[in-house]
């Protein structure tokens, strides 16, 4: 951003404008739809499917979505299966609990449980319902760029610039949160009584540990050590971020109106984004349409 908004965030970086890349050129045909429209699409799509309780058109839906992140966002199958393990986990959650608490025609016996036709259908249909959310999420997650999304939520959907370099600095500390859980760890290790050098050699024998080998250091397991590295992460984390939002106070981001604002990558609407909310929308709505035909 321009004026009281431009400069580079904490550390050099662009916090106020799009991160690695504008509106990328290049990539999956998703990749280059605007990421707000992508998100609003995502967010539409299971409130779209709600009326829908017949698993057939679902389970089309499903097999269209699935080829749809293949081919137009650039991700491999294995991958987007492996994706969907979570999902699946509540999705059987959700078919087992509509299954045996829905009335309708028995068709199974479990001990005190009744399985109904009526509760596998609708179970069915919304644990299908749940792995198309998960395949939206999934796509949109793996070819969106946080900084283009951000950027573009500030541009097209009116976000204010106070949240959108605040989302965005949030951002960047949870991406480091590995590496500095790691460093604490590491640090925890070494100052305690787990490490363990080599032996040192007897007289007339060859050390077995070479001038530049490091000790062998065993990362401590218990609860206390996890706790106590935990808390330390935290305050860490807070330190920095009390630190961040002084920096961004003092170089007043979000300071100048609206209208004076300028972004680094300008965010466009354009009509690859209508034609990708008109397929998404437009399928969502017939399959609801066929599962609710006679």
């Amino acid at each position: 951003m321009s004026g009281a908004d431009g400069g580079a965030g904490p550390g050099g970086a662009d916090v106020g404008g799009a991160g690695r890349a504008g509106r990328a050129d290049a990539g999956p045909l998703l990749a280059r739809c605007d990421p707000a429209v992508l998100l609003a699409v995502v967010v539409a799509v299971p409130v779209v499917l709600v009326p829908l309780v017949d698993p057939r058109p679902v389970l089309v839906l499903w097999l269209a979505a699935t080829v749809g992140a293949v081919l137009a966002g650039g991700l491999r199958l294995p991958r987007l299966l492996r994706a969907q393990v979570p999902f699946l986990g509540f999705a059987a959650s959700v078919l087992v609990v509509n299954a045996v608490t829905r009335d309708g025609g028995t068709v199974a016996v479990v001990g005190p449980l009744v399985v109904t036709d009526t509760g596998l259908a609708t179970g069915a249909a919304l644990a299908l319902r749940t792995l198309v959310v998960g395949v939206a999420a999934v796509t949109m997650l793996a070819v969106v760029d946080p900084g283009r999304l951000l950027t573009s939520l500030h541009v097209v959907g009116r976000l204010p610039a106070q949240a959108t370099v605040a989302l965005m600095v949030a951002h960047r500390v949870v991406q480091d949160l590995p590496a500095d859980w790691a460093t604490v760890r590491r640090a925890q290790a070494l100052r305690g009584p787990t490490v363990r050098w080599a032996r040192p050699a007897r007289h007339g024998s060859r050390s077995r540990r070479g001038p530049d080998e490091a000790p062998t250091v065993r990362l401590p397991a218990d609860v206390r050590s996890v706790g106590a590295a935990a808390f330390a992460l935290l305050a860490t984390t807070i330190r920095r971020a009390e630190r961040m939002a002084v920096v961004l106070e003092t170089r007043g981001y979000g300071a100048l109106p609206p209208r004076e604002r300028t972004t680094w990558h300008e965010a466009r609407v354009g009509p690859r984004d209508a034609v990708l909310a008109v397929v998404v929308l437009g399928a969502c709505l017939g399959a609801v349409a066929a599962g609710q035909a006679p």
